[in-house]
C-alpha cells in the first residue's frame, strides 16, 4: 500500500458512504444528461503523507463522481494549488454501472514548465524556480453551464467531444467532463486542462497565453516546455510496466510492423515521429472480459520536439520508480539510478512543447493567443468491444 496522497480523495465506492457524505456537503447537477456529484472540500480535509508538497498542513480537495448517459463513470479528486497548479488525484473509471471501478491515475500534474529564450537568456523554470498562484476564475472564464469549483479556481465543463464512431447511418457522439485551471506566472497565464471521457480516455493539454516579456514589440522567440508527471497506478499501485511502441515501414518491400518493447529499468526515451512512438502502461493482472491484457497508452499530441542544453529535455519520455520526493522534472536525470521498472510502481514523465517564434506577428502584439500541446491516455482492451456500440 502507498502512503496517503497529498490531496486525498475519499472513496465513493458504496452508496452508503456517498449518502453519509452527501448529508454533510454534497452537491448534484445534471447537465446534458451527465450527472456530477461533488463533495465539497471542507468535508475532505486530510493530512498529506505521500507527495510531500505541504506535509505539515491539511489540504482539502474536491471529490467528483461523473456519470455519463452511456452508463460509464469517473471518480476523481481535483485541486488547484500554489506552484503546481491543477492536480488530479485518484482517478478511477467504471465502464458500466455494475462494473468494478478500475484505478487509472493516482496523481497527475505538471512537474515543470521550462521557458528558454532563443538568445540563450533568460531561462525560466516556472515551476521549479517559482511558487506562482492559480487564478480565481470569473463567470466570463467559466460561463453557465460550466461550474466553478475549488473556491472558483477550477472550471468544470460538460462537453460533447464529437463523433466517437460512425457506421453509415448509425453514429455515437462522445461526452467528457473537462477540468481546467490557470497558473498566473508573471506575464504568462498557463492553462492546465484535463478531460475525462465516457469511453475511458483522458485528454490532457497545457496552453500558454499572455503579453510578451519585453512588451508589444518584443521579437525574441522562446519555448514553453511542459513536462507532466503521471503516477499511473493501473489497477492500483504495483504490478505496472511500461512499453515503448514503435512502427517500422519496410524500405525494401511493401509492408510494415508494429512492436512494443518492455522498458526494464529507469530510462529516458526519445520520441520519433517516423516511428509513431507511444508509451503503453500495463498491469500484470488486469484483463478484460475477453481475457486480453488491459493497458493505457500515452499518445503524444505535438507539433515538434524541443532540445535544449538542459539534460532533462534531451528525452521526451521518462520512466522512473515511484518516489514521493521526486516531483520536479528538472531533476529527472538524477532520478534514474538503474532500478527495475517491471511489475512495480512507476511514474511516467512526458514533455510537449509550444514554440513562440522569433519576429512576432502582429496578432501577438497585445497578448499572445493560446498555443497548446498535450497528450492522450487511451485505453486498450478495457472494453470487450467498441464502447457503447
Amino acid at each position: 500500500m502507498k502512503p496517503l496522497l497529498t490531496y486525498l480523495v475519499i472513496a465513493l465506492s458504496s452508496s452508503s458512504a456517498l449518502s453519509a457524505l452527501a448529508q454533510q456537503a454534497a452537491s448534484h447537477a445534471v447537465i446534458e444528461g451527465v450527472s456530477v456529484t461533488e463533495i465539497r472540500p471542507e468535508s475532505l480535509v486530510q493530512s498529506n503523507q505521500k507527495q510531500g508538497i505541504a506535509p505539515t498542513a491539511p489540504v482539502p480537495c474536491v471529490a467528483q463522481t461523473v456519470s455519463f448517459p452511456a452508463g460509464s463513470s469517473w471518480q476523481l479528486c481535483v485541486k488547484a494549488v500554489e506552484k503546481y497548479g491543477l492536480i488530479i488525484t485518484n482517478a478511477s473509471f467504471k465502464k458500466s454501472p455494475t462494473a468494478i471501478a478500475i484505478s487509472v491515475l493516482s496523481d497527475g500534474r505538471l512537474g515543470e514548465i521550462f521557458v528558454p529564450y532563443h538568445p540563450g537568456q533568460p531561462r525560466f523554470g516556472d515551476i521549479s524556480q517559482f511558487s506562482f498562484l492559480p487564478l480565481t476564475l470569473s463567470t466570463a472564464d467559466c460561463p453557465f453551464p460550466g461550474v466553478r469549483v475549488d473556491g472558483g479556481l477550477i472550471c468544470r465543463e460538460i462537453l460533447d467531444n464529437g463523433i466517437a464512431w460512425k457506421v453509415d447511418t448509425r453514429v455515437r457522439r462522445g461526452r467528457e467532463a473537462r477540468y481546467w485551471a490557470v497558473l498566473d506566472a508573471a506575464n504568462y497565464n498557463y492553462i492546465m486542462e484535463w478531460s475525462f471521457r465516457d469511453d475511458g480516455a483522458i485528454v490532457v493539454r497545457a496552453g500558454s497565453t499572455g503579453p510578451k516579456l519585453g512588451g508589444a514589440t518584443d521579437a525574441s522567440g522562446h519555448m514553453h516546455d511542459f513536462t507532466w508527471r503521471l503516477d499511473i497506478d493501473l489497477n492500483g499501485p504495483g504490478g505496472d510496466s511500461a512499453h515503448l511502441t514503435k512502427h517500422t515501414e519496410s524500405k525494401a518491400a511493401f509492408g510494415a510492423t508494429d512492436t512494443a518493447s518492455l522498458i526494464t529499468t529507469e530510462s529516458g526515451l526519445v520520441w520519433n515521429a517516423l516511428a509513431f512512438n507511444t508509451l503503453e502502461i500495463t498491469d500484470s493482472l488486469l484483463t478484460n472480459g475477453n481475457g486480453r491484457r488491459t493497458s493505457y497508452e500515452l499518445v503524444p499530441l505535438r507539433t515538434g520536439t524541443a532540445r535544449h542544453f538542459e539534460s532533462f529535455l534531451n528525452r521526451d519520455f521518462w520512466v522512473t520508480r515511484f518516489s514521493g520526493k521526486e516531483l520536479l522534472a528538472n531533476s529527472l536525470p538524477s532520478y534514474v539510478n538503474g532500478q527495475s521498472t517491471v511489475n512495480t510502481d512507476n511514474v511516467i514523465w512526458y514533455t510537449g512543447s509550444a514554440h513562440h517564434e522569433s519576429n512576432m506577428r502582429d496578432e501577438d502584439r497585445q497578448t499572445v493567443p493560446v498555443l497548446w500541446t498535450g497528450f492522450m491516455l487511451v485505453p486498450h482492451n478495457l472494453f470487450e468491444g467498441t464502447p457503447f456500440f
